[in-house]
């Protein structure tokens, strides 16, 4: 076990009694982490554990009001967890990352996610065979890198407006399933891959397409069959958007699924965004909620 803080330990022994809480603290690496999470306060423990990680240059506290997961976790017992990048940043194996944060290119992200899991493992709060991380941009990067580097801890992968970085080795010996969020008008995370939008003038890095993407992870997880395309809305709807689920069965190690949004930018699907939000991010659509769509993805899978 890494070591923590003591206070560290007394607010996670008050969050088995509170049901929902702020800020907690964790050292790490000599380093004082933070994360924020909810705890169903009268659901049976131990209990599935989501790891929610917010994009580049985001926080934990947005992300969690961003994508109202508590919501979800609520309603299907779950432990929702937010850690909180260094700098705001994750360090998802670009080799760029040290030109957006020099911090957060020395920061060991991969350790810290999961000794976080380890403590509330130790504590009884998760359970250590569904182990699950989410992300947006810079966050999902990060969740594949998890999967790519730790594939026996991690029993699934959600990556929302991420492709994997170009650089990054990614060989698991063990399947993850995994399921992709992509839009086609994504002016942050290129859909055809290259360059991510860059600012300020600082390199960010490049990407392989979302199809490319896709396509090393049915690898990673033996899916040999044919994408099966099926259009889910029609874009019709108010705030609507057109949107394909494409499936790759058969899978002889690990599902992998692919929603895409005609049209979408880099968002959230079903998040609540406003018009600045729209205006800045793209769409992000009314008719696929991301939360349920990567809950039931997850569920349908087998604990680690």
């Amino acid at each position: 076990m890494r070591p923590f803080f003591a206070h560290a330990l007394c607010l996670l022994a008050i969050l088995l009694l509170a049901g929902e809480a702020s800020a907690s603290t964790m050292e790490f690496d000599g380093r004082e982490r933070t994360f924020e999470m909810y705890v169903p306060p009268t659901a049976p423990r131990p209990l599935p554990i989501v790891l929610i990680l917010h994009g580049g240059k985001g926080t934990a506290t947005l992300m969690r009001r961003y994508t109202d997961f508590d919501a979800l976790a609520a309603k299907e017992d779950i432990l929702a967890v937010y850690p909180q990048g260094v700098g705001g940043q994750w360090n998802d194996g670009r080799p760029e990352i040290g030109n957006i944060s020099s911090q957060s290119a020395d920061a060991n992200d991969v350790d810290f996610l999961l000794a976080l899991v380890d403590n509330l493992v130790s504590h009884g709060l998760a359970d250590p065979k569904r182990v699950y991380v989410i992300g947006i941009s810079n966050g999902g990067m990060m969740a594949m890198r998890l999967a790519c580097e730790h594939p026996g801890r991690i029993a699934g992968i959600a990556a929302v407006s991420a492709n994997l970085p170009i650089g990054l080795e990614c060989d698991p010996q063990t399947p993850v399933p995994a399921l992709f969020f992509h839009g086609t008008n994504d002016k942050f995370m290129p859909f055809g891959g290259g360059d991510i939008l860059q600012w300020a003038n600082i390199d960010r890095g490049k990407v392989l397409s979302a199809r490319e993407t896709v396509a090393l992870w049915r690898q990673i997880d033996g899916c040999s069959g044919e994408p099966h395309k099926l259009r889910i809305s029609d874009g019709s709807k108010k705030g609507g958007l057109v949107i394909d689920q494409i499936n790759f069965d058969p899978c002889s190690g690990a599902t992998v699924q692919q929603f895409i949004t005609r049209g979408g930018g880099h968002a959230w699907p079903g998040a609540k965004q406003g018009p600045y939000g729209d205006a800045v991010l793209g769409p992000a659509g009314t008719d696929l909620d991301a939360n349920a769509e990567i809950w039931s993805f997850f569920k349908a899978q087998p604990t680690r």
